[in-house]
């Protein structure tokens, strides 16, 4: 991804069109009251104020996109506001301005978010916000408990806190860049209509690597965890697989049987095999015979034995390959272990 600041979506032309969910507008209001109570629809109960003197009325606009357990979010309320939010508690917010200035606490942190600079907003830390007028901005929402869970899955644990981030996400770093780019990339695809943001199977993909993304660009209570995570235990199914494998290596096995037995489908069997073992099934299959093949030549007399009804019993019906796997594997010919 380049490093680029936040932009939007892009036409078939590839210019840049500037005004990102415009097609996902769900209010737009210039009553005060109401623009609190729309907006706390799809975040949190919170307070709304004019600050300063000269704000006598707002014109708030607010889009929603939702993808699963996240939702891409664009808001400006056409006035100087104070906002405070106390904690947001089932959500993490990401808030990063297209245009204008705001000051942001969160906790016993500061900052003035500007479009290099975003904000991370923790859900267990107090938010308050004194926005400028002319501040619009995209906002990634993140329901806390997938979160949290997809942050114990690469750790290797369950976590012991809660999630806590740095509050200001400098977008014009290398790792800032990278989370600019996806968000970018995800608002082009959404305001493109692409198909791909409404299929179920991308859905969690999606919410993955959104998450993933900011874990490992945005500084945390767990960033050192995540760069010495815990070693991860194979899948039930990827053992059961294996030692159905040693009990009936001398068996004809397809990819589709061990599937079956243990009641996974094979993209998953592959998948685990990949993840957790470096290999795929049938690889596997194909060590554990000619383990079985070297046992059986060093325990074979020479002048009874072949290497042709060794390597056919567990098999390998071509000869030559079979001789070329086993010398990368055992150092040596299977006829050389036949002999010694």
């Amino acid at each position: 991804m380049s490093h680029s600041k936040l932009i939007g979506p892009v036409d078939q032309n590839n210019q840049n069109i500037g005004n990102p969910l415009s097609g996902f507008r769900i209010f737009q209001t210039m009553d005060l009251d109401e623009a609190r109570d729309l907006v706390a629809k799809v975040y949190t109960p919170h307070s709304l104020g004019f600050a300063g003197p000269h704000g006598r009325h707002v014109d708030t606009a607010m889009s929603h996109f939702p993808i699963g357990e996240i939702s891409l979010n664009r808001l400006r309320y056409g006035a100087k506001v104070t906002i405070d939010a106390a904690c947001l508690n089932s959500f993490l917010l990401v808030m990063m301005p297209l245009t204008g200035r705001a000051v942001i606490n969160c906790g016993d942190q500061h900052i003035l978010s500007t479009p290099k600079l975003a904000s991370v907003i923790s859900p267990d830390l107090p938010l308050r916000e004194i926005i400028d007028a002319d501040c619009d901005q995209v906002m990634v929402r993140i329901d806390k408990e997938l979160l949290e869970r997809i942050c114990a899955q690469h750790i290797g644990h369950e976590l012991s806190a809660p999630v806590r981030f740095d509050l200001g996400l400098d977008l014009s770093g290398i790792k800032g860049s990278r989370w600019s780019a996806l968000v970018s990339y995800l608002l082009a695809e959404i305001d493109s209509k692409s198909p791909l943001m409404n299929s179920l199977l991308l859905r969690t993909q999606i919410e993955h690597l959104v998450v993933t993304t900011l874990l490992l660009t945005q500084n945390h209570n767990y960033s050192n965890a995540l760069s010495h995570p815990a070693r991860i235990i194979a899948p039930s199914h990827v053992k059961r697989v294996e030692d159905y494998i040693c009990a009936h290596a001398d068996e004809p096995l397809t990819i589709s049987e061990l599937a079956a037995y243990a009641k996974v489908s094979t993209s998953s069997l592959f998948a685990g095999f990949r993840a957790f073992r470096k290999t795929t099934p049938m690889a596997h299959l194909k060590s554990v015979r000619l383990q079985r093949a070297n046992e059986e030549l060093r325990r074979a007399n020479r002048t009874s034995e072949t290497v042709a009804n060794v390597a056919m019993r567990w098999g390998f019906g071509h000869l030559s390959y079979f001789a070329k796997d086993y010398r990368k594997m055992f150092g040596e010919l299977p006829s050389e272990t036949l002999r010694k």
